[in-house]
């Protein structure tokens, strides 16, 4: 913001352990970052006020995994019966056709609804990528959102053609992520950063994801792989093993899922310092494993969420963070009943806060932002989020528990307001980006889709 901005009389759930929870609390922002939270702050001068009387502060929602670039396939996945449908309709079909300016509009659509659902950051796992005009028009899309972003360079995946090396049996691209790590994407603190999304062990064979990981270390990159377990791995299953032997795992390593982790994989990868992102609504679509929520937090590490692939379900991880919280619940339900413990043993161990700290400080740490993000700490970016708590969805529920009334009441449109880096991308229930540019968006975005499908051999008469 150009003045200084003073939110006044909000419930701040700070996610500071050492600020806690302030009722009628004051947050002063002064540039991109907080500078102050406490009770009756004084304005300084031509500082702009804000009155949050009743509302919910909180920090932004991180996404920590989400394919925005399928945002144009959205309503056609849902039926499908496994991931094997998806990987042969997406990547082996549809990715086929997308272009640099397909991935520009979905990319910048998507990263709006992020931001209109309550998101300051998201974790674009781009993996559809065959050259560098594909890369930079969704880098530009992205800044263009103004959401904070961190960019995971990925590759595609085409079938396999005979007499051609197949995509497991290449490496990533070390020119790419060169000229990314020292252009476009340089900077660590800018607002869209680089990542690499990798093939690991269950997508490639163990000198590939061994050449990947040491990319990504030589130019100081959180790097993340789908990984599943040992079951049913089509490449090496010892291959989280091999890499930990090797030194290569630790917290800069973010597994996607690991649904199929047994028990002893789990504690190793922990034990490194990995981080976990679980999407469980696609997770409970096509895994026959809980997502790894209650087993992580069980070991001492904290899980983070995101909302995966557009063509399932909407994005908004107001939703995702609902259902994980139930998912676990359900989960902690049986195993107390199984040890005739359910229902008299006393409180659950998974809370409504656990689930927005699943949400919100665990994807900052999955990222490696937590000194930037992930709480309303003076010195860390301003990226925060008001809640009404007067809507037809949640009032009077901020009554009883502020926590309690954004996990299990509020909807994308009860997201009064969004600062990025404190600037206003969201107020009064409605995205601050001009209106015409987003019609014009979903034109392309519409047109995009029936030419993808079209290529694909796909019509939505086709899902159904």
């Amino acid at each position: 913001m150009d003045r200084p901005l003073l939110i006044r009389n909000a419930n701040v759930l700070s996610f500071d352990p050492q600020l806690g929870e302030l009722q009628g609390a004051d947050v002063l922002v002064e540039d991109d970052r907080i500078a102050a939270v406490g009770s009756k702050l004084p304005a300084p001068a031509g500082a702009e006020t804000w009155d949050a009387t009743g509302m919910v502060l909180m920090p932004g929602l991180v996404n920590a995994h989400i394919h925005a670039w399928q945002l144009g396939l959205r309503g056609i996945g849902a039926d499908w019966v496994s991931s094997r449908d998806y990987q042969r309709n997406i990547h082996s079909g549809m990715a086929q056709y997308y272009e640099a300016e397909d991935n520009h509009v979905a990319l910048l659509l998507g990263a709006l609804a992020q931001i209109h659902c309550g998101t300051t950051t998201l974790f674009e796992w781009c993996h559809n990528l065959r050259d560098p005009q594909m890369t930079d028009a969704s880098i530009a899309a992205l800044q263009e959102s103004g959401i904070r972003a961190v960019f995971g360079h990925g590759t595609t995946k085409p079938p396999a053609v005979p007499g051609q090396t197949p995509y497991w049996e290449i490496p990533h691209p070390a020119g790419e992520i060169r000229r990314l790590r020292t252009g476009p994407l340089a900077s660590d603190t800018a607002l869209v950063t680089l990542a690499m999304a990798i093939l690991g062990p269950d997508d490639a064979g163990y000198d590939v994801f061994r050449a990947n990981i040491l990319l990504a270390r030589e130019y100081g990159l959180v790097h993340s792989a789908h990984t599943w377990g040992r079951q049913g791995k089509r490449f090496d299953p010892q291959g989280m093993w091999r890499a930990a032997k090797e030194g290569l795992l630790g917290p800069d390593h973010n597994i996607s899922h690991g649904n199929n982790l047994e028990d002893d994989e789990l504690a190793m990868v922990l034990d490194h310092g990995c981080s976990i992102s679980a999407t469980p609504l696609t997770e409970m679509l096509n895994n026959d494993r809980p997502a790894l929520l209650g087993r992580v937090t069980r070991r001492g590490a904290l899980p983070s969420l995101g909302s995966d692939v557009d063509p399932y379900f909407n994005s908004s991880m107001l939703a995702v963070a609902r259902h994980a919280f139930s998912h676990q619940r359900e989960l902690d339900n049986r195993e107390l009943a199984a040890r005739g413990a359910w229902p008299s043993a006393g409180p659950h161990a998974t809370r409504t806060r656990d689930a927005l700290t699943w949400a919100i400080t665990g994807g900052a740490r999955a990222l490696r932002l937590e000194h930037r993000i992930g709480s309303i700490t003076p010195g860390k970016q301003a990226d925060l989020i008001l809640v009404r708590h007067d809507s037809p969805n949640v009032f009077p529920a901020v009554l009883g528990d502020p926590a309690h009334a954004v996990l299990m009441y509020a909807e994308p449109s009860d997201v009064d307001t969004v600062l990025v880096a404190g600037q206003v991308l969201k107020r009064h229930g409605k995205l601050t980006f001009p209106q015409h540019r987003i019609d014009q968006l979903r034109g392309r975005l519409l047109a995009s889709r029936e030419r993808i499908m079209r290529k694909g051999g796909f019509s939505p008469a086709a899902f159904a």
